[in-house]
């Protein structure tokens, strides 16, 4: 049989363990996702909706009317932690960097992502709802909520800390 031809016998073949793959796959997808945490304690988190989350205001190192929920994990602590950030519409957090890899998601509204020690346009991405970054251990950037505010998640692997790129834009030295 020439290369690249299959054979009656190895398109059945083919076919039935597509079939049984999409099968399987379908019916993980359609497996109950838990809704409450495990008995046993195991460290699983759910949080049903975004009504379930327990906002609480900000660190002073952010913008004023800004407000925070940990999801999962201690910021102070080494390991893994999922927290979210409500900004307020129009506030801004100038050029910081962060000990670690952040990794950032849009949940709702729209932000300015800039990148860079400076607010240069050049480097800035306009962000909705999905839109994503990921900033790898020291990264200066800067984020400005839009019009209607945003609410961003942010996961990493802790102890969490932020440094402002120009201590004069720290919040906590302008008594924000």
């Amino acid at each position: 049989m020439p290369f690249g031809m299959i054979s009656r016998k190895q398109s059945a073949s083919s076919a039935l363990l597509f079939g049984t793959a999409l099968a399987l796959f379908s019916a993980a997808q359609a497996a109950p996702i838990p809704t409450e945490p495990a008995q046993d304690n195991s460290g699983v988190t759910i949080i049903q909706g975004s009504d379930a989350v327990a906002w609480q205001p900000a660190p002073a190192m952010f913008p004023h009317g800004t407000k925070i929920a940990i999801l999962t994990g201690d910021t102070t602590k080494p390991g893994p932690f999922t927290l979210r950030v409500m900004m307020p519409a129009g506030s801004f957090i100038p050029p910081h960097t962060h000990n670690l890899d952040e990794m950032l998601t849009v949940i709702s509204g729209n932000i300015q992502h800039f990148v860079g020690q400076n607010i240069d346009t050049t480097q800035q991405r306009a962000l909705g709802p999905g839109g994503f970054v990921h900033l790898p251990v020291n990264v200066p950037h800067a984020i400005k909520a839009g019009r209607q505010g945003a609410v961003l998640q942010v996961s990493g692997t802790g102890p969490f800390s932020m440094a402002y790129v120009n201590p004069q834009d720290d919040p906590r030295n302008t008594g924000r």
